[in-house]
C-alpha cells in the first residue's frame, strides 16, 4: 500500500535556526560532514532541511534523518520532543520522495532517559527500546508499536483539527486518516525498526566540549595536505560554512558535499593548495577532453602531480586518471605530451606509499602504455625529461619485484641501455656547465636504480656521478644542488622510518654533509629573493615615485638571485615584476624589453610548467604599446596574445576571472573604435581585422565597441579620453616614420626612425637602453642632468656611429643584430651604451672626465647597469624571433598617412622627476 498520502500531516520544519542547542546541532552536522569525507562516502548532508540533519546517498539509495537535542532534562515517552520526533520521522517515512530509499531516523541527545517510570511516561519502555534497538524481540516490539501508534494517532487528530478548516483538503484528510487506521502491524514495525536512539548522558557543557574535541581529532584524518598548526582555523572555517549553508532558502544551497569541504580547506592553504583547487574546479566544469591545448594539459599535469605527492584519496585520483586517459586517447595529443600523460597516469595509479596489503600491481593491465612510452622514449621536449624515464624504469622494476608484474627483462635492459648511452653522449658534447651538472645528476639517478636488489652497490655508483658536480659549481650560473639535497633528505627519512639499509643511510648522509654548505647557500639565495620581492611589493603599494624606484632595484636583485634551475619560475615572475615597475615609471620600452625577455625565457626554459606565463608577458607587451600610442604594434601584440592564451592558459577566454584579458579586450576595442575616427583612411583596414578574431570579436569585443560607439560618438569626445589614458600620440607607428616621445628627467625626448620591420627592433632597442639608463641615473644622482631640453634623436641602420647636429639633435646608426654568441652580444650592447652615454654626457653639468667616471664607477660597477640593460639576450634578437610570425598586413603601416600631431593633444606626463 502506498503511504505517501499520509505526508499531508507533515509540519514545516524549515525555520529552526532559533531552537535551543543550535550550536550543538551545527557541530553535530560538521562531525557528520567530516566523517563522511574521511571514509570516502557519497553522502550529501543538508543543514536544516527535512530535519536538523539529512544525509542522503543517492547512489546507494540511503537517507538518514537526524534530530539533535541539547537538553538539561532527561526524556521519556511523555516528553514533547520525543513525541514530535516520532511524528516527524513518520511523515518523512511516508513521503513519496524517499519511498524507494533505505531510511534511518536518528534521535541524538546529550541527555538520558528518565530513570523513574511514572504514569504515562513509559520511561522503562523507551530505555528498553534504546538498549535493544538493534535486536527488537516480538514482545518488546508489540509494546513499542502500541505506544508509537498512540503518539501518531494523537498527532494525526491534532493535525486533522488544524487543517480541517481548509475545505480543499477535507477529502485528502479523510483518506489519509482512514489509511492510518488501516495500517498493518508489519507496516508500523518496519517504521519502528528505522528509528535509532542515542542518549549520551552528559551535561550540556560537557557535550559541547566532547564534540569539539572529536572534531579537532578528526581534522588530521582528512585525506588532504593540511597544516598541523591550523586545526582550529580549519574548524572555524568549516563551522562558518555550516552556518552559512543552514540559512540559505534553496535546499540545494544547504547541501554539504565532499567537494565543498575540500574547497573550504584547500582555500585556507598556501598558493599551491589554492591553485590545485582552482584547477580541480575548472576541470570539473568541463570534464570531457575534445582537443589538445598545451596550457590546459599542463594545468592537468600540475594538478595530477599535486594529487600524487599529497596522496589524495580515491575520489581525486579517479577523476584525474579519467582525464589522463582521455588525453592519452585523443588523436591530436602530441607524442611527447602523450608520454607525459602516460607517465603521470602510471605513477598516480602506483602512488608514493610503500606496497602494503596488495596482491596485484596497480598497473598490471597497463603494459601497452608502458611499451608505448618507452618505444617512443626519444621523442621529448627537452633532455631533462629523461629524468621521468629513469623514475618510471625504477617504478616498473619495483612492481616486478613486489608483484611479479609481467615484463620482458630484455626490453627493460634495452630501454635502460638507450637512456645510459644518450646521457653519455650528451655529457661528451655539452659545453655549458649548468647543463653538464644536470646531466651528471641524471646519470647518478640512472645508476641508483640499475639494480634494485642491491641498492647499496647501485648507490655507490650513483654517488660517483654526484661527486663530479661540486667541483663544477664555481662556474655554474643557475644550477643548484638544493634539489638533489632535498631528494636525498627525503630518502634518508624514508629509509630511517622503515628501518631499511643502515649502510645506505650512512653513505647518503655522508654525501649530504659534503654538499650541505652549497645547498644552504642556494637555499638562502632563494629566501633572499623572496624577501626582496616582498619588500618590493610593499614599496609599490605606496604608489609614489621614490618607492617605485626602490621596488625596481629590489626586483632586479631578486632576478639575479633567482637565476637557478629550480627557481626559474621565480626568475620569470621577477622579470614580469620589473616590467610592471618600469611601466609604472613611464618607461614603456624598458617595460616592453623585460616583458619580451620574460616570454623568451619562459619559452626557452622548455619547461611546460612555465608556459602559463607566456600570455601574461604578451598581455603586458600589448599594454605598453597601447599606452604609448603604438597601436599597429598593439594590434599585432593582441594576435600573439590570443594565440598564447589559447594554447597555454588553462582559463581560456573567460572574461569573468581574468583581469589581464579583460584589459586587453578593452584596449583592443578602443583601438577598433578610435582608429576610423582619427584616421578615416584606415577604416577598411580596421574592418578587415574583425572577422579574423572570430568569436572573440562577435561574443566579447563587439559589445565593448558598441558601448564605446554609444558613449564616444565623435573625435572631439574621443580626444579628451585619449589624453587621459595615453602617454604618447595614438598611431605614432603609422606612416613612413616611427615617432616615440616621452618626458623624463625634465627633458622632452623625441626619437624617430624609418617605420619598417628592420628599424623597429633597432629603434626600440635604443629607446629601451636609454630608459633603463635614465632610471638608474635618477636613482643615483638625477641632478647631474640638465633640464628643459628637447632632445631629438634620429636612428638609422648602419655601423655604430653618432653625429651631433647641435641644439641637442643627434643622428645615431645601429646595425641589425641577431647573434647569440655572448662575446658579440656584449660588444653590441657596449656600443649602444656608448651612444646613449654620449648623448647623456652632452646634457650633463659634469665634465667629460667626471661623467665618464660616473658612468663607469657608479652606473656600471656599482649599480650593474650592464646587467640591467642586457638580460639573457638582445632586444633585437628577442623581438625578431618572437614577432617572426607578424602579419604582413600589419607592416603596411608605412603605406598610410601619418596622423597630424596637431589633431590630437596629448599631455605628456613628466616621468622620473628630479
Amino acid at each position: 500500500m502506498s503511504l505517501n498520502k499520509l505526508h499531508i500531516f507533515a509540519k514545516n520544519r524549515d525555520a529552526v535556526a532559533s531552537q535551543k542547542g543550535y550550536t550543538f546541532q551545527q557541530l553535530k552536522t560538521l562531525e557528520d560532514w567530516i566523517e563522511n569525507r574521511i571514509v570516502g562516502g557519497n553522502e550529501d548532508i543538508y543543514c536544516d532541511y527535512e530535519d536538523d540533519i539529512l544525509s542522503r546517498d543517492i547512489i546507494q539509495g540511503k537517507s538518514k534523518f537526524k534530530q539533535i537535542k541539547l537538553y538539561s532534562t532527561d526524556f521519556s515517552f511523555s516528553s514533547e520532543n520525543i513525541k514530535k520526533a516520532i511524528a516527524h520521522f513518520f511523515t518523512m517515512y511516508v513521503k513519496g520522495e524517499y519511498s524507494f530509499d533505505k531510511i534511518e531516523f536518528n534521535f541524538e541527545t546529550n541527555a538520558s532517559v528518565v530513570k523513574k517510570t511514572v504514569k504515562d511516561n513509559d520511561a522503562d519502555l523507551l530505555q528498553d527500546w534504546f538498549v535493544n534497538q538493534n535486536n527488537l524481540g516480538a514482545d518488546l516490539l508489540d509494546r513499542i508499536r502500541i505506544r508509537v501508534k498512540a503518539i501518531l494517532g494523537e498527532y494525526i487528530d491534532q493535525s486533522t483539527k488544524k487543517l480541517g478548516a481548509n475545505t480543499e483538503l477535507k477529502g485528502d484528510l479523510q483518506i489519509a486518516k482512514n489509511m492510518f487506521g488501516n495500517l498493518k502491524n508489519e507496516e508500523l514495525d518496519a517504521f519502528i525498526r528505522c528509528i535509532k536512539w542515542q542518549f549520551d548522558g552528559v551535561d550540556t557543557n560537557e557535550a559541547i566540549e566532547q564534540i569539539a574535541a572529536r572534531i579537532e581529532n578528526l581534522i588530521p584524518k582528512i585525506p588532504l595536505p593540511l597544516a598541523d598548526d591550523k586545526t582550529r582555523t580549519y574548524v572555524a572555517l568549516l563551522v562558518s560554512e555550516v552556518y552559512q549553508r543552514s540559512i540559505q532558502d534553496d535546499p540545494e544551497d544547504r547541501k554539504l558535499t565532499k567537494d565543498l569541504l575540500d574547497s573550504v580547506l584547500l582555500n585556507a592553504g598556501d598558493k599551491e593548495d589554492q591553485l590545485y583547487l582552482k584547477t580541480l574546479q575548472q576541470f570539473k566544469d568541463a570534464a570531457t577532453v575534445r582537443q589538445f591545448y598545451p596550457g590546459e594539459f599542463q594545468a592537468l599535469i600540475n594538478a595530477v602531480s599535486y594529487c600524487r605527492w599529497n596522496q589524495m584519496d580515491d575520489g581525486h585520483k579517479t577523476f584525474w586518471l579519467d582525464l589522463l586517459q582521455q588525453y592519452i586517447k585523443i588523436d591530436d595529443t602530441p607524442i611527447a605530451n602523450r608520454r607525459k600523460a602516460i607517465y603521470e597516469y602510471l605513477f598516480l595509479k602506483i602512488g608514493h606509499r610503500l606496497p602494503k596489503e596488495k596482491t596485484e600491481s596497480a598497473i598490471s593491465e597497463d603494459g601497452y602504455l608502458i611499451y608505448y612510452y618507452f618505444n617512443n622514449w626519444g621523442i621529448r621536449d627537452r633532455v631533462q625529461d629523461i629524468e621521468d624515464d629513469i623514475v618510471l624504469l625504477q617504478l616498473i622494476k619495483s612492481q616486478i619485484k613486489s608483484f611479479g608484474l609481467t615484463f620482458s627483462e630484455d626490453d627493460i635492459s634495452k630501454w635502460e641501455a638507450s637512456i645510459k648511452f644518450r646521457l653519455e653522449e650528451e655529457v661528451l658534447k655539452e659545453k655549458r656547465v649548468d647543463r653538464l651538472c644536470e646531466l651528471l645528476e641524471m646519470q647518478g639517478h640512472l645508476a641508483a636504480q640499475v639494480d634494485i636488489t642491491d641498492p647499496i652497490g647501485s648507490y655507490k655508483i650513483a654517488l660517483e656521478f654526484y661527486k663530479k658536480i661540486p667541483p663544477l659549481l664555481e662556474k655554474a650560473q643557475y644550477y643548484s644542488l638544493a634539489r638533489i639535497y632535498a631528494q636525498m633528505n627525503q630518502m634518508v627519512k624514508m629509509l630511517t622510518k622503515y628501518g631499511l639499509n643502515e649502510e645506505l643511510i650512512d653513505m647518503v648522509d655522508e654525501f649530504m654533509n659534503e654538499i650541505q654548505d652549497y645547498a644552504d647557500r642556494t637555499g638562502l639565495r632563494h629566501k633572499s629573493a623572496h624577501d626582496f620581492v616582498e619588500r618590493g611589493v610593499l614599496h609599490i603599494q605606496r604608489h609614489d615615485f621614490p618607492n617605485y624606484l626602490k621596488a625596481l632595484e629590489l626586483f632586479h636583485r631578486a632576478k639575479s638571485l633567482w637565476r637557478l634551475e629550480y627557481t626559474k619560475e621565480g626568475y620569470i615572475l621577477s622579470l614580469q615584476g620589473i616590467a610592471k615597475v618600469y611601466d609604472g615609471l613611464g618607461m614603456s620600452y624598458a617595460s616592453k624589453y623585460y616583458s619580451l625577455i620574460a616570454f623568451w625565457s619562459a619559452w626557452h626554459f622548455s619547461d611546460a610548467k612555465l608556459y602559463k606565463r607566456l600570455p601574461e608577458s604578451f598581455g603586458q607587451i600589448q599594454h605598453v604599446d597601447y599606452k604609448h600610442g603604438s597601436w599597429m604594434n598593439a594590434i599585432e601584440d593582441f594576435n600573439h596574445y590570443l594565440f598564447s592564451k589559447r594554447e597555454f592558459d588553462e582559463r581560456g577566454f573567460d572574461m569573468s576571472n581574468d583581469e589581464n584579458y579583460l584589459r586587453s579586450l578593452l584596449e583592443m576595442a578602443t583601438i577598433l573604435h578610435a582608429v576610423p575616427l582619427i584616421c578615416p583612411e584606415m577604416t577598411a583596414f580596421i574592418e578587415s581585422l574583425k572577422p579574423k578574431l572570430g568569436f572573440v570579436w562577435t561574443d566579447q569585443m563587439r559589445p565593448l565597441v558598441e558601448e564605446l560607439t554609444e558613449n564616444i560618438k565623435d573625435l572631439d569626445s574621443l580626444k579628451s579620453i585619449l589624453n587621459k589614458t595615453l602617454i604618447d600620440l595614438p598611431l605614432n607607428d603609422v606612416g613612413p616614420t616611427r615617432n616615440i616621445r616621452f618626458h623624463a628627467l625634465g627633458n622632452d625626448w623625441h626619437i624617430h626612425f624609418d617605420n619598417n620591420e628592420t628599424m623597429t627592433p633597432i629603434g626600440e632597442e635604443f629607446v629601451s637602453f636609454l630608459q633603463i639608463t635614465l632610471c638608474e641615473i635618477v636613482r643615483v644622482n638625477p641632478n647631474i642632468i640638465n633640464s628643459g631640453k628637447k632632445v631629438v634623436i634620429a636612428i638609422q641602420n648602419g655601423h655604430f656611429q653618432k653625429q651631433s647636429l647641435g641644439n641637442d639633435h643627434w643622428i645615431v646608426t645601429i646595425p641589425g643584430f641577431d647573434s647569440k654568441e655572448q662575446p658579440e652580444v656584449q660588444i653590441h650592447y657596449t656600443y649602444i651604451g656608448s651612444l646613449v652615454i654620449a648623448i647623456l654626457r652632452s646634457l650633463s653639468n659634469l665634465s667629460r672626465i667626471e661623467f665618464n667616471q660616473f658612468y663607469l664607477e657608479q652606473l656600471l660597477k656599482t649599480e650593474l647597469l650592464g646587467e640591467k640593460a642586457l638580460e639573457v639576450s638582445t632586444y633585437q634578437r628577442v623581438f625578431r624571433n618572437i614577432m617572426a610570425g607578424s602579419s604582413k598586413t600589419i607592416w603596411q603601416r608605412s603605406d598610410f598617412n601619418p596622423v597630424d600631431e596637431n589633431s590630437i593633444t596629448i599631455t605628456y606626463p613628466k616621468w622620473l622627476p628630479k
